[in-house]
């Protein structure tokens, strides 16, 4: 009997070269590779931008190097102005209820409000987006094709509703992190239905399995696999940023939910009282007002190799977020040898620095500080840090070990 290739599909939210979200790009990254092993395609939405999900791409089939991408439809506008109310209702619901509860005056608020009920969560759902009932349409009409069903991330109607289609032989990488959305009941059955979950980090499986004890669920630590791409030589980082200095980078997207707004705000202080003021470079799509400041240079949206480029050549990378899965940034930066100043509140970025011994943590300005002034100072010898980044990338980011764990989840959910 000739050896069947397994078909199988990704399903997520967005995809596309253009879509440079940290999950999204991680699917691609998956996809791609996996494509020389197994028949990929991906069942995704037609936008490129996740707050409005807007149909950009043309629906139907369209091929992305070498793997066939099939693409529906929203179901409806995107509702912001509902998503709004009813996230409040939601949010609100549970901090009151925890409040009067405690006063013995549940009864009389739920008489008041009345009750959340699934409908409102179901709501909720399509009204974040991408509501795509045709792909959902789809996968059931054509579920026997594929071996494996993958969906990635844990958040958006097409896994909420993807799953209930065919759990034994889904395969759930969730991205998860502590947020307030991962406390609504739906998202019990979304982490305890799937026959395998592949985690990103191992601070992501403890949280979820505190969550939803569903430690049963066959699950790997995949993580992912890091390529270090040498910049082509071709763009000159001083002209990029106007100055000659050395400078740390922010990549990613320039919002004040990721922890922007509060670096700004430290770098402004500290050159304050700096004997030479650091550069600060910010790269990614912006979405929140950045202070006027001469130190602070926004590049926006760039290319790849410009990306690179500026990674390589940093004194550090900053990441400031609260809420990471995996930050390929970070990863990405300790491949090059270049520190990490990360938020020591993030559980996932604390971990990376902590086991890598590759760059610094900080919770306030004072530890912010100290990172920039260690950093900055032509005594420190940097040359440890940077070994111990490079190592920490080739002992636990290889593509070989990340995609021997796929094909042992895919083994597992597809074994007739």
């Amino acid at each position: 009997m000739a050896h069947h290739q397994k078909k199988i599909a990704f399903i997520v939210q967005r995809y596309g070269a253009e879509v440079n979200g940290g999950a999204e790009l991680h699917c691609r990254l998956i996809a791609e590779r996996l494509n020389t092993v197994y028949d990929v395609e991906i069942l995704t939405s037609c936008a490129k931008n996740h707050i409005t999900w807007v149909d950009e791409y043309e629906a139907g089939v369209s091929t992305i190097n070498n793997v066939q991408v099939r693409r529906f439809p929203m179901g409806n506008p995107q509702n912001r102005k509902k998503l709004r109310l009813i996230s409040r209702k939601l949010y609100k619901k549970t901090n009151w209820q925890k409040l009067l509860r405690g006063l013995g005056l549940l009864d009389a608020y739920e008489r008041l409000i009345p009750s959340i009920t699934d409908d409102d969560y179901t709501k909720w759902v399509q009204y974040q987006g991408p509501y795509l009932p045709q792909l959902i349409q789809y996968l059931k009409d054509n579920d026997s094709r594929y071996d494996a069903l993958v969906f990635f991330t844990y958040l958006y109607y097409p896994t909420i509703e993807g799953l209930k289609i065919s759990p034994k032989k889904s395969i759930l990488a969730p991205t998860a992190h502590n947020e307030p959305a991962i406390y609504f009941p739906l998202f019990r059955q979304v982490f305890n239905s799937p026959k395998a979950i592949l985690y990103n980090t191992l601070s992501e499986k403890r949280f979820v399995n505190h969550l939803f004890n569903n430690e049963s669920v066959w699950s790997e630590i995949a993580g992912v696999g890091i390529d270090i791409v040498e910049p082509s030589g071709n763009v000159d980082v001083h002209d990029m940023i106007g100055a000659d200095d050395d400078y740390i980078v922010y990549i990613g997207r320039v919002d004040a939910l990721k922890g922007c707004a509060i670096l700004c705000e430290y770098l402004i202080k500290y050159n304050q009282t700096a004997q030479k003021p650091v550069t600060l470079v910010l790269i990614g799509q912006v979405t929140m007002q950045v202070p006027a400041d001469k130190n602070i240079k926004t590049l926006g949206f760039v290319d790849d190799d410009v990306k690179n480029t500026m990674l390589k050549n940093a004194k550090a990378l900053v990441m400031p977020s609260f809420y990471e899965s995996l930050s390929l940034v970070t990863l990405e930066s300790m491949a090059y040898g270049v520190p990490v100043i990360a938020n020591k509140n993030c559980e996932v970025l604390k971990d990376h620095i902590e086991n890598s011994k590759a760059g610094f943590l900080f919770t306030d300005f004072a530890d912010f500080k100290k990172a920039l002034d260690t950093l900055f100072d032509p005594e420190t010898d940097l040359s440890e840090i940077r070994e111990n980044a490079k190592g920490y990338i080739a002992k636990n980011y290889t593509w070989a070990a990340t995609l021997q764990k796929w094909q042992n989840a895919i083994d597992h959910v597809s074994q007739r």
